[in-house]
């Protein structure tokens, strides 16, 4: 066993040691690179978001643009409704059949 004395001594040794470690600097093309992969992720999640919102806009606009124009064509259509004529009865069903008077109608 090692006495006390050696112990001291190797624990000394093992902090001095610690004292006289410096800061190590990066390379300039490691810390570059790391830079740049970083920017070209948030660059892709960026575009990414924008294709998702271009599309939303899109799928907005066109969703406008039938309510729109079924508004439109609904009132139009009430404004100037058919000018037919109320039929009732057999009329009516012989309307709806194409039925008419003549015998030769077939």
């Amino acid at each position: 066993m090692k006495g006390k004395h050696e112990l001291e001594k190797l624990a000394d040794d093992a902090l001095s040691s610690i004292d006289n470690i410096g800061q190590v600097e990066a390379n300039e093309f490691l810390y570059g690179k790391i830079m740049s992969r970083m920017q070209a992720r948030q660059v892709a999640e960026r575009q990414q978001f924008n294709r998702l919102m271009l599309k939303l806009s899109m799928v907005l606009t066109l969703f406008v643009g039938i309510n729109g124009v079924s508004f439109y064509l609904l009132h139009k259509h009430r404004q100037h409704p058919q000018q037919a004529k109320q039929v009732n009865g057999q009329a009516a069903f012989a309307q709806e059949y194409s039925l008419k008077n003549s015998t030769y109608g077939y």
